[in-house]
This record gives structure tokens, C-alpha cells and sequence, in this order.
């Protein structure tokens, strides 16, 4: 049992895993009230809560308390009917054979189900080592920029474009404004009336031929 945060009393659950084969045959017969426990079970754990001692009958078995990949809800029936959610397990407790080494924790690879074997490798990404100096100089960087100042060591310059479409492909690109041989606008006028030009000193000199 532990205290809620209203200071009420509530469950807190984990997952009892049993690596001893001959161990959880006789837990699962004493839960079904087909076997009784000669002695007392008792569970202890150390100084960091993590590691931790069972004792059945006589007999010390390794526990070790592991973070579960993901969390597992915990249902309760009454009537193998309808079923109500009571809380949620992240934790499991294994428990390893008398003088057996268990693996080290606090995150277990393992999740609950045979799908969730080796979940925390094949599913979760290892967190990335990063300088934490980098880290404040990109920070420093995001903040200059939002502010309207350029980082350390850069410029901003405004480039103005233009979406232009070729007349004769008709292809569109983006081009710079003001940037060299673009024709300006009243370019083509000029040809034309350059063109009429030379067509009137044609007219002429047929004239002078008659």
C-alpha cells in the first residue's frame, strides 16, 4: 500500500516474475489454494530498493525491481463478464534461481507479452549523447534568430525574387530582382518601333525608285 497524493491510501502494483521453475510452479498451486507455504514468504529489499531478497520456506531467492518498456494496465472482473480497470504497472519484480546473478537494471529489456521480447532495443531509440555546450550555442542561435539578429559569426541578407515564365518554353523560375541581363519592361517597345523604322525607310525607297 501506498499514500495517494489526497493523503488516502491506494494499490501499487507490479508484475512478479519468476525465473525458477520449481518456484512458480508452487506459487501459482498456493494462489489456487492447492498447496500451503510451510513458513513465512517474506520479501526484503536493500538500501536502493532495487535489489532484494524472497524467502520461501527457507530458501532466499534473487529479486531484482526493473522498469517495463511500457506500461501494462491491470484489470479486475467479478464476474468474468465485465471488466474494470484498477491501475497501472510499470514495474516488474524479477525473481532469479538461489545464487543466481540477475541482470542489471533499472530498465528491463524485456516487456510483458512474447511480442514485447527485447522491446527496448528493437522499439526505443537509445537517448542521444550530445555536448551540452552545443546544445546552449544552438539555443543561443534559435533565440538570436527569433529576435531578428543573426546568429555568432553570420549575416542575413534580403533577397527579393520574382516568379518569371519563359514566353517561349513556358517554364517558371524564381529569379532575383534586379539581377543582370533581365530586359527591363520597355525593352520590347523599343524593338518593335525599331522594326517600324526600318519598314518606313523601306516604303521610301521605293518611292524614289517610281
Amino acid at each position: 500500500m501506498a499514500e495517494g497524493a489526497g493523503g488516502g491510501a491506494g494499490e501499487e502494483l507490479f508484475v512478479l516474475r519468476v525465473a525458477d521453475e520449481a518456484l512458480a510452479d508452487k506459487l501459482h498451486r498456493v494462489l489456487r489454494e492447492e498447496a500451503t507455504v510451510h513458513g513465512h514468504v517474506e520479501l526484503t529489499f536493500q538500501d536502493n530498493n532495487l535489489d532484494g531478497v524472497l524467502s520461501v520456506e527457507g530458501v532466499s531467492y534473487p529479486v531484482k525491481l526493473l522498469n517495463l518498456p511500457t506500461v501494462v494496465e491491470a484489470y479486475k472482473t467479478y464476474d468474468e463478464i465485465n471488466m474494470v480497470k484498477i491501475n497501472d504497472i510499470g514495474q516488474v519484480l524479477l525473481v532469479g534461481p538461489p545464487g543466481s546473478s540477475l541482470p542489471d537494471g533499472p530498465e528491463a529489456a524485456d516487456g510483458v507479452t512474447p511480442p514485447m521480447r527485447n522491446a527496448r532495443q528493437r522499439h526505443f531509440k537509445p537517448v542521444p549523447k550530445v555536448d551540452p555546450g552545443e546544445v546552449a550555442a544552438v539555443e543561443r542561435d534559435l533565440l538570436a534568430l527569433l529576435s531578428g539578429f543573426a546568429p555568432a559569426g553570420m549575416r542575413i541578407t534580403d533577397v527579393e525574387e520574382e516568379f518569371v515564365v519563359d514566353a517561349h518554353s513556358g517554364a517558371g523560375s524564381w529569379q532575383r530582382v534586379g539581377a543582370g541581363g533581365a530586359a527591363p519592361a520597355g525593352g520590347g517597345g523599343g524593338g518593335a518601333g525599331g522594326g517600324g523604322g526600318g519598314g518606313r525607310g523601306k516604303k521610301d525607297k521605293d518611292k524614289e525608285d517610281k
